[in-house]
């Protein structure tokens, strides 16, 4: 046992000690108790000054305390959108009204909350995370959180309202029957596992809280709330509230010690210990005696009090209730797995389903002895694989081992924005991630066994991580070339030159096979630096234009993705490369391919990710793949995203969970801020242009992993998909009402015009190995357009298609998305973050004068107004408009104001995520849903979970 593990146990037992003794012994106890142990005399101290002074003593200690906030008697009252029916409950949060949503036409539970809970600002902000991150969970068994409203200067939560009973209104008669409970256990497990799996944790699981529907179908309620309601209890005695029941509460949160999804699980078997036997296990006649049996006193088995439970459902209530989290289940899907095999028991042995007689007793103590010998088969399974998963440092070549599922969300570190790339150690002792900070990505390291990220220095700028088989190196590419970092610190060592950077894998000879540019194939090069050797070349007669993502296999062979002219990924192959003879072949439709230790090949296909069994020795496909991962991100269809997902030779894998282009509408944004939905369906919107008639809107999205434009007709409330051969995306209209957007169809990004009212012919307007794509035309027909330089710039250009050879550069630095002209075509507005955050600059379109920046404020996608006097501009997750004028040639801005909230979200936008009309309205992609912060999802056994859903496969067959 950890030092740190036998000092949480000794301030449990000295804690509880103290709460059971009279205040007045309390002294000398702790005297002999914490001899010598300052440290520990002041912790108990500081516990019993919140638990035992601030909080009332009395035989009602448990029960909630209530707090009015809003006066009764205000049906058909109105709350900004909302008309309040009646109240529905009332408790230590406040009032909890039937309201009618009038926006959405629906019935909600709108929450109004205690003064207590919002009346700081770091408070409003807590919760409004919290809500956020509730908001985000979709699952049967769990109410959805609607929105967190600011009303005045009040809080409402409005959430799914939800019918039915209360759990603490079935406990009133008593304990349950048996099946009630298994099921009603299995279905909470259920929902808590989903909530965990998105890295949620409620904190506050009670009979309050869990509610039955008429229908049987079991959910909880007030998430969202979670963070609030815990028991931090040094800030919640301020207010002199007990928030919670504390009979629920688990010890970590009686200590103050961290809280994870273990704690749901204590209070999961507390309501399940308490359903089977009608009795809390820990309500005592006052606060400090049900504070104390928490942290210290040990619970008597349900079978010691009811002969009919089986000792399976005594092995599961045993093992969430255990003092220390980490003796607890390792995961919720565990306790999942054990009340399901309970449920498949009870259903072929005892099918009445009623409560056995106690005169049974024997004979059901016999029937039931096959649990006690199942219960600890399991337990040396769990024991083997943890012991496996500690020794994987000797890396598995492709033999399936005994480590058990586990799933947890590691965080980023603090300032980190986005998370794009993720690689993993081959034992997967540790992630790196590629994070956003201030505008500029680097590389953070995260091992598996600490709670916390470091920067891996030297890495400002750094994109596409991959790791050394040893884990002693982190490569990763930046500048046009390929570098290495140690992981256990230093500077940054050069490799070798690179332009572009779709993939490299570390082989165990040392070596890097890596993709030379976007439209070549594969080369490789020693890890300690040198002249690379070319392995493979596209061969272009096939249509193939470049050879990406390469990923090691166990035997030393190589998959890789052949890219194909067409629908970008959706036309793509995996083929699998011998470096000894630089031959290769391709085995089947996919992308981004690596080997599972189970026997499988993980690769993505048509938006979403697969595997498919893989024969080592042969090197052959051996069945059929099936679907996996259904909430991993998607790549991105162009490839410049290449690593979401990414597996590990010893059994673990990383992915980043959610959309990548998150769904949204087309909603008008008028001067006053207010929002207008449009009547169409919501869609994963990566651009929008009105037309210069403002009669239609153009759209991209990304649907089914392939990019489609779309066209709405604003008056008649259609719309159609254009016939435009290849991948399309991001559409500009020209001043005569045709349509330029960016084409993937012979690989690089070209400039293509087609003309969607006439012949719907389709011209080439920028044509060549570089990537370009349109970003506004003149009224004298000139593009703007951004194009790629060798260094790996994207400056903003200017081409005459009347000389399509000649073009001139307009800005020097790299230009982050797009740009918009003023209403004169005079001046030209973009954001960089070449200086190190996004900045937006102005400069003339005309002549050589150089631009200067809007705002010493971060800014991203300014947009000019057709007024000539403002420009639109997004900073964080507000719309800005700066008011400015020309003053003969010099660029002069006035006063800015705050326009609205818009939620962007996560996932690539081209160009602003909204396009301004004649009258000045907006029209956005406003996000239909809140993007969860970002945080990665680890799995280990990963390839036990792939076996398991092939063999559900067969079975299903």
């Amino acid at each position: 046992m950890s030092t740190a593990r036998e000092d949480s146990r000794l301030l449990r037992q000295v804690y509880a000690g103290a709460l059971q003794r009279d205040p007045e012994e309390r002294a000398d106890y702790l005297d002999r108790a914490c001899a010598g142990k300052s440290a520990l005399r002041a912790r108990v101290d500081s516990l019993l000054a919140a638990h035992a002074e601030d909080f009332p003593d009395g035989d009602n200690a448990h029960a909630d305390t209530r707090a009015d906030v809003q006066p009764q008697g205000i049906e058909g009252r109105v709350i900004g959108h909302y008309i309040i029916r009646r109240e529905i409950g009332r408790g230590g949060m406040g009032i909890v009204y039937l309201a009618d949503d009038t926006r959405l036409s629906r019935r909600v539970a709108l929450k109004a909350l205690g003064p207590e809970l919002g009346s700081e600002l770091s408070g409003r902000e807590r919760l409004r995370h919290e809500a956020h991150a509730a908001a985000g969970l979709s699952h049967p068994g769990i109410a959805t959180v609607y929105a967190l409203e600011e009303i005045g200067d009040a809080l409402y939560l409005a959430c799914e309202f939800v019918p039915g009973e209360p759990l603490r209104a079935l406990l009133k008669s008593g304990p349950l029957p048996l099946d009630h409970v298994v099921d009603i256990g299995t279905q909470l497990a259920k929902a808590l596992a989903a909530a965990h799996t998105q890295g949620v944790v409620h904190r506050d699981i009670k009979p309050e809280n869990v509610m039955k529907t008429p229908s049987g179908v079991i959910k909880v309620l007030d998430f969202g709330l979670a963070r609030a309601e815990s028991s931090v209890h040094s800030k919640l005695t301020q207010t002199g509230i007990v928030v919670g029941t504390p009979a629920y509460l688990a010890p970590e949160q009686v200590l103050g010690t961290p809280i994870d999804f273990r704690t749901d699980v204590f209070a999961l078997g507390v309501l399940v210990y308490e359903m089977a036997s009608g009795v809390n296990p820990f309500i005592a006649p006052s606060l400090t005696a049900t504070l104390a049996r928490i942290v210290e006193a040990d619970v008597e088995p349900l079978s010691q009090k009811l002969h009919e439970i089986p000792p399976q459902l005594d092995h599961i209530v045993a093992t969430c209730l255990r003092k220390d989290p980490l003796e607890r289940y390792t995961s919720t899907q565990e306790v999942v797995a054990d009340f399901e095999r309970l449920q498949s028991e009870l259903s072929r042995s005892r099918p009445s389903a009623a409560r056995v007689p106690r005169r049974e007793h024997r004979r059901t103590r016999a029937k039931w002895t096959p649990w006690l010998l199942a219960a600890a088969v399991t337990a040396i399974i769990a024991i083997a694989g943890t012991l496996a998963w500690l020794a994987m440092d000797q890396r598995s070549r492709g033999i399936a081992s005994a480590t058990p599922v586990v799933r947890f969300d590691i965080e980023p570190s603090t300032g980190v924005s986005s998370i794009s790339n993720v690689a993993l150690a081959s034992d997967g002792r540790f992630v790196v991630y590629e994070g956003r900070v201030d505008g500029e990505s680097r590389l953070f390291l995260r091992r598996l066994d600490q709670s916390e990220s470091q920067l891996l220095a030297g890495t400002e700028g750094a994109r596409w991580p991959f790791t050394s088989p040893d884990g002693a190196w982190v490569g990763f590419f930046r500048d046009s070339k390929i570098y290495k970092v140690s992981t256990s610190g230093g500077d940054p060592l050069a490799i070798c030159d690179v332009r572009g950077g779709p993939g490299a894998t570390w082989t165990d000879d040392g070596r890097i096979v890596f993709s030379r540019t976007w439209l070549a194939g594969l080369s490789v090069v020693s890890a300690d630096a040198g002249t690379p050797t070319v392995l493979t070349t596209p061969d272009r007669a096939q249509q193939e234009i470049g050879h990406w993502w390469p990923s090691l296999l166990p035997n030393g062979h190589i998959l890789f993705t052949v890219v194909r002219a067409g629908s970008g990924l959706n036309d793509a192959r995996v083929a699998l490369l011998d470096p000894a003879n630089g031959r290769f072949r391709v085995l089947f439709p996919g992308a981004r391919a690596s080997w599972i230790r189970s026997g499988h090949l993980l690769f993505y296909h048509a938006g979403g990710y697969h595997a498919v069994p893989f024969d080592l020795s042969t090197l052959k496909v051996t069945g059929e793949s099936f679907p996996i991962l259904a909430d991993a991100q998607e790549l991105d269809p162009s490839g410049d995203w290449p690593q979401p997902v990414v597996t590990a030779p010893g059994g673990a894998l990383a992915y980043l969970s959610g959309s990548y282009v998150p769904a949204s509408r087309l909603t008008w944004i008028d001067r006053n801020g207010a929002f207008t939905p449009l009547a169409s369906a919501e869609r994963p919107f990566i651009s929008v242009r009105l037309s210069p008639d403002g009669r239609r809107v153009a759209t991209a999205s990304l649907e089914a992993g392939r990019l489609l434009i779309r066209l709405f007709d604003l008056q008649r409330g259609t719309e159609n998909v254009p016939q435009i051969a290849g991948m399309n995306w991001n559409p500009v209209w020209l001043p005569d009402g045709r349509l330029s957007f960016t084409s993937m169809r012979k690989g690089d990004f070209d400039v293509y015009v087609k003309d969607v009212d006439g012949s719907g012919s389709e011209t080439a307007i920028l044509s060549g190995p570089d990537d370009t794509d349109p970003v506004a035309w003149t009224r004298d027909g000139r593009l703007v357009f951004q194009g790629s330089e060798p260094d790996g710039a994207y400056p903003l250009k200017l081409l005459d298609v009347r000389e399509p050879t000649r073009s001139r550069r307009l800005t020097e630095q790299h230009v982050e998305n797009g740009g918009s002209l003023s209403p004169d075509d005079r001046w030209l507005a973009y954001h960089s973050a070449a200086n190190g955050r996004p900045l937006i600059y102005v400069r003339l379109l005309a002549g050589d004068a150089p631009a200067v920046t809007v705002s010493s404020k971060a800014g991203e996608f300014p947009t000019f107004l057709p007024d000539g006097k403002r420009l639109v501009f997004v900073r964080g997750r507000q719309l800005i408009v700066q008011s400015w004028r020309d003053a003969d040639g010099r660029f002069e801005t006035g006063p800015e104001s705050t326009l609205a909230e818009l939620s962007i979200g996560s996932g690539w936008t081209f160009g602003a995520p909204f396009d301004a009309a004649a009258d000045g309205r907006l029209l956005a992609l406003v996000r239909t849903h809140e993007s969860p912060p970002p945080r990665i999802r680890i799995v280990l056994g990963w390839d036990r979970e792939v076996s398991r859903l092939e063999s559900e496969r067969s079975n299903a067959r």
